[in-house]
């Protein structure tokens, strides 16, 4: 006879065995087992927050409705992406600090990026969870 588990029951599942599959070798696994589990804790679940979505912008398509966007000055953005691109590329600028010895005003720059950003529409997250629970198989 097969039960459903809650919602609930699954995310104190979940939290309680994350990680547990780093000995497991790389492949496909065959199971079948059945196991009575002993699961108690406490879940909390924060409230669901909204955030700007800049990480899920998809990089090329927007800068091709951005060059098709340019008119006349569509041939000096083409150019002064590839320098961008290519500066960024060829000195790993990933970190705050590269960005800040290379712009001569970073306030200035970053008002430009904020003012950007918060133009963006605004998605909503679920709130995180955490849990203290722990599991005990029983016989």
């Amino acid at each position: 006879m097969s039960k459903e588990l809650s919602n609930l029951q699954l995310v104190a599942l979940s939290k309680v065995i994350k990680g547990e599959n780093s000995a497991l070798t790389a492949g496909s696994h065959e199971v079948d087992f059945i196991v009575k589990l002993h699961v108690k804790g406490e879940i909390k679940k924060g409230a669901d927050v909204e955030y700007t979505p800049t990480a899920e912008i998809p990089l090329l398509p927007t800068m091709a409705l951005m060059l098709e966007k340019m008119g006349f000055m569509r041939e000096k953005a083409i150019s002064l992406l590839i320098e961008a691109m290519k500066e960024a590329i060829s000195e790993d600028i990933a970190s705050k600090d590269v960005v800040e010895s290379r712009t001569k005003d970073i306030e200035e720059a970053m008002s430009h990026v904020l003012r950007i950003t918060a133009a963006l529409p605004k998605k909503t997250k679920s709130g995180a969870t955490t849990a203290k629970v722990v599991m005990n198989i029983l016989e």
